[in-house]
């Protein structure tokens, strides 16, 4: 089994080439990364299926195109963003996060797990009301650990665009969760 990061590059390559087995290895091994990465942007389980294979496809007919000049992961990612900001801009409606999907420590007392629960609805419901350049950068950085250069690459900005996001939605995000004024 191909694990991310290790012969990423080396799967594209061969793919670039024309080899659909090695595309399809990508697709499996991206494919539920993708998906969440779009569900949390878009906030619609149909949405985001819909757009992780409209991720695929654009990846594969433009798969040739492909220097490697940085990693499968960020192409991949990238074509995604631009997917769901195509999705924003044509359908001109403001998407939501899903707090469902935020995981729970299952071993702190019932009392605490209540109000982490709240604090982590309310955060993310605060970054779902976040400027979109701003929400992206978030979901980026913190629910799909990329570094600021991916993140900025994803994004189709520069280094200081992404960090400049990031610090602004964080200054917001602590004036909403403790009650300031944005």
């Amino acid at each position: 089994m191909i694990r991310p990061g290790e012969n990423d590059q080396e799967l594209a390559k061969r793919a670039s080439g024309g080899d659909g087995q090695a595309f399809e290895e990508l697709v499996r091994l991206y494919r539920k990364k993708i998906y969440g990465f779009l569900l949390r942007l878009s906030g619609s389980e149909e949405d985001a299926m819909e757009l992780t294979q409209v991720t695929f496809v654009r990846s594969w007919m433009a798969i040739r195109n492909f220097r490697g000049e940085s990693s499968f992961r960020t192409y991949l990612y990238t074509v995604a963003a631009n997917s769901w900001r195509n999705t924003i801009r044509d359908r001109s409606r403001r998407p939501f996060i899903d707090v469902e999907d935020i995981p729970l420590a299952s071993d702190q007392s019932p009392h605490n797990e209540a109000e982490k629960s709240q604090r982590q609805e309310k955060l993310w419901s605060v970054v779902g009301s976040l400027p979109h350049r701003q929400k992206e950068v978030v979901l980026l950085r913190i629910r799909e650990g990329l570094p600021f250069e991916e993140a900025a690459k994803v994004m189709g900005c520069s280094v200081g665009a992404a960090k400049a996001s990031y610090h602004q939605a964080v200054k917001r995000l602590r004036g909403e969760l403790r009650g300031d004024d944005p």
